[in-house]
């Protein structure tokens, strides 16, 4: 049986690889990880690299470090060593307890969105809805939706989408936004999208 200090190296480990890149930082990606102190966390990073287990990684225009597992340091070398590689950019929406979304402090560093999810927020303080979810486009969030399935109609409701202050809402845009709904409506066995 592994002694406490390999346990909670595997336990972030793998909030590591859940998340898919997290920083030696405070964060809420290392919630419910019982004895995680941060002299402790910094030990375990240390520990993750001389191992080869954790590749450090930086961002351009971020000062802080961040970690991937070694495993998928191929993958981003390959896209960085490749820049003429033409992804087709497609839009997704992000659930709000997706492990992506885990520490919305680094969401925040990485692309600039902020998010937050309200659903146990007060309605009368709530700055969108109860149960919105991020929406990414490429590499960028691109704002947030508020969608509700109408189980007899089987219609998805689009409620209202709020869009980041930058963003133009453009004709490419707008169609791969409702490719997205389209592909939201039939994982909710819906039929029909429709837009307030």
């Amino acid at each position: 049986m592994p002694n406490d200090f390999d346990n909670l190296k595997w336990r972030v480990l793998r909030r590591i690889g859940a998340v898919g890149l997290l920083w030696n930082s405070a964060s809420s990606a290392w919630l419910n990880i019982e004895g995680l102190s941060t002299d402790i966390r910094h030990q375990i990073f240390d520990a993750l690299l001389k191992e080869d287990k954790i590749a450090m990684l930086s961002i351009e225009g971020i000062k802080s470090k961040f970690y991937v597992v070694a495993k998928d340091a191929p993958i981003i070398e390959s896209i960085l060593a490749n820049p003429d590689i033409k992804l087709k950019p497609r839009c997704e929406l992000i659930a709000p307890l997706d492990p992506f979304l885990w520490d919305r402090k680094l969401i925040q560093k990485i692309f600039g969105f902020e998010y937050s999810w309200e659903i146990y927020t007060p309605a009368d303080k709530r700055k969108y809805a109860a149960y919105v979810l991020p929406l990414i486009c490429g590499e960028q969030f691109v704002g947030r939706i508020e969608a509700v399935c109408e189980r007899e109609t089987q219609t998805l409701l689009i409620k209202n989408i709020w869009y980041e202050d930058e963003i133009k809402l453009t004709k490419k845009l707008d169609t791969m936004i409702n490719s997205c709904m389209k592909r939201f409506a039939a994982f909710n066995n819906c039929k029909l999208v429709k837009r307030y």
